[in-house]
């Protein structure tokens, strides 16, 4: 009877992940019962870590690159920003006894801000002439 029961959890779920579409670019909130979207932190060098997480029946798996490239943007403004993107996989669902499925994509990195006011004096000083 056990048996049965998780092998209808583990269809249900298939079936759920073929129906999930692209959630939207918004921010991930569990009290809203909204799992997929994006989060950011701050990462204690400077920066922000971002982390975008989308449903494994979004039609364009790069659509996750472009909620983070599109969060970095937000929080840095005009400036620009440099980037290290240290996480791109897609997350399996793992159960005993059935075929891995697909679960979600997600992307996680750094982004430093191009804030103008944080260059340091020395860098920002003209070269003096040269001397005849």
């Amino acid at each position: 009877m056990r048996r049965a029961r998780l092998g209808l959890a583990a269809l249900g779920l298939t079936l759920l992940a073929g129906c999930v579409s692209d959630p939207g670019y918004a921010p991930i909130d569990p009290a809203a019962r909204r799992y997929y979207g994006y989060s950011d932190q701050p990462n204690g060098q400077g920066g922000h870590t971002i982390r975008v997480l989308l449903p494994e029946g979004v039609s364009d798996p790069k659509s996750a690159f472009a909620h983070w490239e599109r969060r970095a943007a937000e929080i840095c403004g005009p400036a620009g920003y440099r980037k290290q993107l240290h996480t791109a996989r897609r997350n399996m669902l793992m159960m005993p006894g059935y075929t891995p499925t697909g679960f979600s994509y997600e992307v996680m990195g750094d982004v430093w801000c191009n804030d103008p006011a944080a260059v340091s004096p020395a860098a920002a000083a003209p070269a003096s002439p040269a001397a005849d």
